[in-house]
């Protein structure tokens, strides 16, 4: 088709398209106009932002800042990018530290999602301090103001959902989350009954703790980016599922420990989010071990000259350095078998009996046997060792 006859197609279609009201189509058909796919299937002006990144508490002593993950903090890139992307600033809630009490965040949620319409998209993010009342088995997000005596000043995952299926008039909703016990958003999905599509990304199972650093949201950063390491099958483009495959790989290497991911009523795996932009030689980003007096250490490929390959260190404070080829060896995780009996180790340092339930890369998930499965969880390799 010759480029005149394109541009009158194009036309056509763009005419119908919006008389019509078919914003997507309207969208694909300008990206066809010029030459190529659509870089992301989320549209910026159907897309609405609710983000909270809560660092610091009122109450520091029941919950405990993070004051190295201030200086470059992730929540802040992950909204300007939005912005930058052309998300109307209306459409944007941003609540930070302080401004995040619970009373300010249930008076904007609901104000925010009335106002959305037919076909929208919600992408919801929460980064923080997460808690879960095991007697309940109620999962929370922890506003600034929470304290530690009354649970019912929590923000309860819970009623998050109650707002967002009264509220939201949209179609989509893309659920974020970085903290402890995050996977609780999976919990609760699971078990309700809606006619909304959704797709939940956790940086933890819903019975464990979660990093105080920014490995979880980083790579949900760098996939909106389209960073072509977390394009892991070469197609130049980053899907959501490849956002949560390189999320579940980082925090298993990084942070020993399991992301998760869930989609409910055909929200598509295979979502777009962004075209891979630039080249990456296919070693960099790599998992790695590399010998050094004797002992394996887990680090990721930083550089290649074809000589030689520069790697940072995942564990202790070590200077990214340059190594031979011979010094490295692809990640090897000391792995138990699916039924085997082990100990587990608990925050106090005391050992339990229990058993595999499944097991992947470097994690295994455990059953304790004197206890029910409320307490199952993924645990890492310095928790887990053989009974006898």
């Amino acid at each position: 088709m010759s480029k005149l006859s394109r541009r009158k197609f194009t036309q056509l279609i763009l005419q119908f398209a919006a008389a019509a009201g078919i914003i997507n189509l309207v969208h694909k058909a300008k990206s066809w106009a010029a030459g190529g796919q659509a870089q992301q299937d989320w549209i910026p002006e159907n897309t609405w932002v609710f983000a909270v990144g809560i660092l610091e508490w009122k109450h520091p002593d029941v919950w405990a800042p993070f004051p190295d993950a201030v200086e470059g903090r992730f929540d802040q890139k992950l909204v300007n990018f939005f912005r930058s992307k052309g998300v109307p600033s209306d459409q944007i809630v941003y609540l930070e530290d302080r401004g995040a009490t619970l009373k300010e965040i249930t008076t904007k949620l609901p104000q925010l999602l009335s106002n959305t319409k037919e076909g929208d998209l919600l992408i919801f993010y929460f980064a923080g301090h997460g808690d879960w009342d095991s007697d309940s088995d109620e999962h929370y997000f922890i506003n600034y103001d929470a304290n530690a005596e009354d649970r019912d000043n929590y923000w309860s995952i819970s009623s998050i959902f109650d707002e967002i299926e009264n509220n939201f008039n949209g179609s989509k909703v893309l659920l974020l989350a970085d903290c402890c016990y995050s996977g609780g958003l999976i919990d609760e999905l699971k078990q309700r009954k809606t006619k909304l599509s959704y797709a939940c990304v956790t940086s933890a199972y819903s019975h464990n703790t979660s990093t105080g650093e920014w490995t979880f949201t980083k790579s949900l950063y760098q996939s909106l980016q389209g960073d072509p390491k977390v394009d892991k099958d070469g197609d130049r483009i980053v899907s959501l599922s490849d956002f949560s495959k390189y999320a579940e790989l980082e925090m298993a290497f990084i942070e020993e420990q399991k992301s998760m991911f869930y989609t409910k009523n055909n929200f598509d795996p295979q979502m777009r989010l962004a075209s891979v932009s630039g080249q990456s030689h296919p070693d960099i980003g790599k998992h790695v071990e590399v010998k050094y007096e004797g002992e394996w250490y887990k680090a990721k490929i930083l550089e290649t000259n074809n000589s030689q390959f520069k790697v940072r260190y995942i564990e202790g404070d070590w200077e990214p350095e340059w190594v031979k080829p011979q010094q490295i060896r692809p990640y090897q995780p000391k792995m138990f078998a699916i039924g085997a009996k082990v100990k587990v180790k608990d925050d106090e340092e005391k050992w339990y009996n229990a058993t595999v339930k499944k097991a992947w890369y470097g994690l295994h998930f455990i059953s304790y046997d004197d206890y029910s499965e409320t307490w199952d969880e993924w645990v890492g390799s310095d928790r887990i060792k053989p009974r006898n």
